[in-house]
């Protein structure tokens, strides 16, 4: 299994490039990174060129740049299951710094047949386990809206977790009072 951590966004509507903006003490990329590399022994980081990583620790992840950021968070997708080489993968977004390993071991205990994702009250949370056999329709997305399309139309796992799992960061504000559950 592959982990993929996709980090090549614009931050359009945070006014500057968020992934490097500091929370909690580190640059708000690292959360993920972190969470990664505490549950894999390699993976992917999809980035941008805008993206200074000069201030985050990357000790196990391949770089991967993504000369396109402006065609939509599935360009991302593409290469990222272009590097996996067929493999099982998991995606994490770089911009929710919440989640944990606890919750990165739920994901991967379920069947390893079906897409695994968590929730929160409805709402579609990350990370999310693809299997090898949906690699190839997952390649088909378009533009902005990842795996909704391919998720709504394929078997899969939910389940009920913490606002953790769908807690990101697109406005500066977003980032006052993070961390409360609720």
């Amino acid at each position: 299994m592959i982990p993929i951590i996709l980090a090549a966004g614009e931050s359009k509507r945070f006014g500057l490039q968020k992934l490097n903006y500091p929370y909690r003490g580190k640059p708000l990329i690292q959360w993920a990174i972190d969470v990664v590399e505490e549950n894999f022994s390699e993976g992917l980081l999809i980035i941008s060129q805008t993206l200074d990583l000069s201030k985050a620790r990357v000790r196990k992840l391949k770089l991967i740049l993504n000369k396109n950021p402006e065609l939509g968070l599935s360009n991302s997708i593409k290469l990222g299951l272009m590097a996996a080489g067929g493999k099982d993968v998991i995606i994490f977004l770089g911009d929710m710094p919440e989640i944990d390993s606890e919750l990165v071991q739920k994901v991967m205990s379920f069947s390893k047949d079906k897409i695994v994702f968590p929730n929160f009250n409805g709402v579609k949370g990350f990370p999310v386990f693809i299997p090898a056999g949906y690699l190839k329709n997952a390649c088909e997305i378009e533009g902005d809206r990842g795996l909704r399309d391919l998720i709504m139309r394929s078997e899969y796992i939910t389940f009920e977790w913490t606002r953790s799992c769908i807690f990101d960061v697109d406005l500066p504000e977003d980032l006052e009072g993070a961390g409360e559950d609720g």
